[in-house]
């Protein structure tokens, strides 16, 4: 069975919400199973990711077309690698525009490419609103819903529906402001973290642990979910 290779694009209808942390745990995870990445930073204003993963994840400037064609093909031409975008706040809007207006979705399935939106929810009604509407404008995009408590005390299911079954609610819980400190310091490495348990597991493990075992239900939800789109597609035939 021929296998995609996972787009992974972050957003947030709000400024603040934990993008940029949901990003850096994704990376991560996705480093410590192995998997060859490609980062990308398209805050033009701040790229925190780009400073966490120096190595691994460039900026890109999207503010004009010759930009967004550029990053566009590139996304493309790295078919063999799985894609981390952290889509900076005020671009969302934009991106998926261009990505629907180019026909974006329909040239990566061609060449093994899965765009999976993880959308940052809140309560505001614009937020569920937009998330409608994203859903509608790309049909073929995987959407999965993500609930950071930190950011927003409400989750309201029905608003924020996943595009499939199997890829229900991420679910990032609230830290105590000490330990935020913590995670939040330049350099700090949550795979480096949960390797060094000298005087046993933490708070911060635990939480680590909790999102990495979510991140990998994911990974097998939609490898369960592709395997059977495919057996659907060879009895069809």
């Amino acid at each position: 069975m021929p296998q995609h290779t996972s787009l992974f694009i972050l957003a947030s209808q709000h400024p603040r919400a934990g993008k940029t942390l949901l990003s850096r745990l994704l990376i991560e995870h996705l480093r410590l199973s192995g998997k060859t990445l490609v980062g990308y930073d398209l805050d033009p204003r701040e790229p925190i990711l780009a400073g966490y993963f120096p190595k691994l994840v460039s900026t890109a400037d999207v503010t004009d077309t010759p930009g967004q064609m550029a990053l566009f093909d590139q996304l493309l031409n790295d078919s063999g690698s799985t894609g981390v975008i952290d889509l900076g706040y005020g671009l969302s809007e934009r991106f998926f525009s261009v990505m629907a207006e180019i026909g974006f979705e329909q040239e990566a399935h061609r060449r093994g490419i899965e765009p999976i939106v993880l959308f940052i929810t809140d309560s505001a009604p614009i937020t569920s609103r937009g998330y409608a509407q994203l859903r509608r404008q790309l049909r073929q995009t995987i959407f999965v819903p993500v609930h950071n408590e930190a950011t927003s005390f409400m989750f309201v299911p029905q608003d924020f529906p996943p595009s499939r079954r199997e890829c229900g609610l991420i679910r990032i819980p609230r830290l105590s402001p000490i330990v935020r400190g913590v995670i939040d310091r330049p350099g700090f490495s949550f795979g480096t973290y949960m390797d060094h348990q000298p005087g046993g597991p933490t708070e911060v493990h635990s939480w680590i642990s909790g999102i990495f075992r979510q991140f990998r239900d994911l990974e097998l939800r939609l490898l369960i979910g592709e395997l059977e789109s495919s057996l659907r597609g060879r009895r069809a035939s």
